[in-house]
C-alpha cells in the first residue's frame, strides 16, 4: 500500500512539473510563486516546479483539489467521476497514515475524515489489510490516476485557442504530440491509441462543442 501510494505521489508532481515546463497557461498560473534559493540556483529551468511542489502534499481531497486548480489554472466544478476519485483516494491516504504514524491503529483524526459516525467503535484498533483490502486500495488509487488523466489530457488540449489547430494532422503532430506523450498510457495491458486517431477524436470534440456554442 505504501508503495502504490507513493507511486501516486510520484505521479503527481511528475505530471504537475511537466504541464508546467511547457503549457503556458499553467506557466500563468504559478508566475507568483515562490521557490527557495537553494532551489534557483542549483535546479535546472525544468525542474523548478519541483521545488513549489515540494510545499504540496498529495494526501487530502482538498490539497489535491487546491493544487490542480492554481497550479493548473483548472476553471470550474471538477466533473463528478473526478471528485469521487479523489475523494475516495483521500481514504485510502488515511489508512496510510494509520499504517505509518499510527502504528497500525486507527486515530480520532483519521475516523474524523473516514466519517466519526462510521468509525468510532474502530478507534485505537489495528488496522487490517487483508489481501482483498489491499486490491481494493491499488484498485483506487489506479483508478485516481486513470481518471484524472484523461480529464486533465482533454481539458489541456481543449482550453487551447482555436488558432492553435489548423485541422491538419501533419501540421499539428509537434503540438499535438508534446500533449500526447505526457498523457498517453504506455504500461497497462489497455494502452492508449495511436496519437494519430486520438487527433482525429479530439478534432470531432472540438467541432461538436463548438456546433453546441453556436446553437
Amino acid at each position: 500500500m505504501l508503495g502504490v501510494i507513493a507511486a501516486v505521489e510520484s505521479y503527481f508532481r511528475t505530471l504537475f512539473r511537466r504541464l508546467i515546463a511547457f503549457d503556458s497557461i499553467c506557466q500563468e498560473s504559478v508566475h507568483e510563486r515562490d521557490v527557495s534559493y537553494g532551489a534557483a540556483i542549483h535546479l535546472p529551468k525544468d525542474m523548478l516546479p519541483e521545488a513549489m511542489l515540494e510545499r504540496i502534499s498529495f494526501v487530502s481531497s482538498e490539497n489535491i483539489t487546491k493544487a490542480i486548480r492554481e497550479m493548473l489554472a483548472i476553471k470550474g466544478n471538477l466533473p463528478p467521476d473526478l471528485d469521487t476519485a479523489i475523494k475516495d483516494y483521500a481514504r485510502v491516504c488515511q489508512l496510510r497514515h494509520c499504517a505509518v504514524h499510527r502504528f497500525g491503529k486507527l486515530g480520532v483524526s483519521n475516523a474524523i475524515s473516514l466519517g466519526l459516525t462510521g468509525h468510532k467503535s474502530l478507534l485505537e484498533k489495528p488496522l487490517k489489510l487483508d489481501y482483498v483490502a489491499l486490491q481494493n486500495t491499488i484498485a483506487i488509487s489506479t483508478g485516481l490516476v486513470k481518471t484524472l488523466n484523461n480529464f486533465l489530457f482533454n481539458e489541456m488540449l481543449s482550453r487551447l485557442p482555436a488558432a492553435n489547430w489548423s485541422t491538419q494532422y501533419v501540421r499539428d503532430k509537434p503540438l499535438f504530440l508534446s500533449y500526447y506523450k505526457l498523457f498517453s498510457d504506455k504500461v497497462s495491458t489497455n494502452r492508449s491509441a495511436q496519437p494519430s486517431q486520438i487527433y482525429k477524436q479530439f478534432l470531432k470534440q472540438r467541432a461538436l462543442f463548438a456546433a453546441g456554442n453556436r446553437l
